[in-house]
């Protein structure tokens, strides 16, 4: 069978997959859906519970899902809503992600063949092979990638957040009050987070629930800190404010901590390209006027 035709097999066979793969899917998930899904995650187990019960409840059986199931590990799944909590979206992005992990080989190895094809050399067939299994893993990637991001920004914004909440106690607000505003305020992603949490506590979740499901939703070590002293000062009785205050403090010398190391590192990430891209070209621009001047000479 020529390239051509296969190309042409593999079109028709990719549009009947997807056409297949439609019904089972919703890229538009209702109101009602995203209600239900915020009450089943409210009224799931404490964030101190065993992680593996909790990964096997969230993978045993999830209808939204459906034939999608049996492109992914259970493994896979629970990583792939591990990250879509950590870069702030619901699990309602979930199967499209599947779908893209599905497509994405299948397109590239369509796209790919024709070029492979015309190849003798077999060692374009190995790279044929790698950039089809890198398309597969290229969305989970991608997802992984923006989680990463958005918890970095939040372990930035968090010593500001705090100076924010720890000026709103001062003032004579409480600490809740505090943190609707400071949520209000700020349109970053631990913003986000604190409005969700105040939201939370507004339905009926107790505040010592609420704190640490933000802690659990989140992979910032800080911000787990201090949210298990919060924890800790309502159950004793300790004045917040002193705590807040406190952990403001701890977080600003540790970002200044994290900085000064950022800055000492600067120099060895910069010795290689030197040596490899700038050293170079600077020898030529200042030996070669020397060596054609020594070649007219002589």
């Amino acid at each position: 069978m020529s390239p051509g035709a296969s190309l042409l097999l593999g079109i028709v066979c990719l549009v009947l997959a997807i056409g297949a793969l439609v019904p089972v899917l919703d890229f538009q998930p209702s109101t009602r859906r995203t209600i239900k899904s915020r009450i089943q995650s409210m009224q799931a187990k404490a964030p101190g519970a065993d992680q593996a019960a909790r990964t096997k409840q969230l993978t045993a059986k999830n209808p939204e899902l459906g034939i999608l199931r049996v492109f992914v590990t259970r493994g896979a799944i629970a990583k792939l809503e591990r990250d879509l909590g950590l870069a702030g979206k619901t699990s309602a992005a979930l199967p499209m992600i599947i779908v893209a992990k599905v497509v994405a080989p299948v397109l590239v190895a369509l796209l790919g063949y024709s070029f492979a094809a015309k190849m003798d050399s077999p060692m374009w067939w190995l790279v044929y092979a790698g950039i089809v299994v890198v398309s597969y893993f290229a969305p989970g990637i991608i997802v992984n990638g923006r989680a990463v991001e958005r918890q970095k920004r939040m372990m930035y914004d968090l010593p500001d957040i705090l100076d924010q909440i720890t000026i709103s106690i001062e003032a004579g607000m409480g600490f809740e009050s505090a943190l609707s505003r400071v949520g209000q305020n700020n349109r970053g992603p631990l913003g986000e987070e604190i409005v969700r949490t105040v939201q939370d506590m507004n339905l009926g979740v107790s505040r010592r629930d609420a704190y640490l499901a933000l802690a659990s939703r989140n992979d910032v070590d800080d911000l787990k800190r201090f949210t298990k002293s919060i924890v800790q000062a309502e159950e004793f009785g300790v004045p917040i404010s002193g705590v807040v205050r406190i952990q403001a403090e701890e977080m600003r010398d540790k970002r200044r901590a994290r900085a000064r190391e950022t800055a000492q590192k600067v120099p060895v990430k910069l010795l290689f390209p030197m040596l490899t891209c700038v050293m170079p070209v600077l020898f030529m621009v200042i030996l070669t006027p020397a060596i054609l001047a020594l070649g007219d000479a002589m």
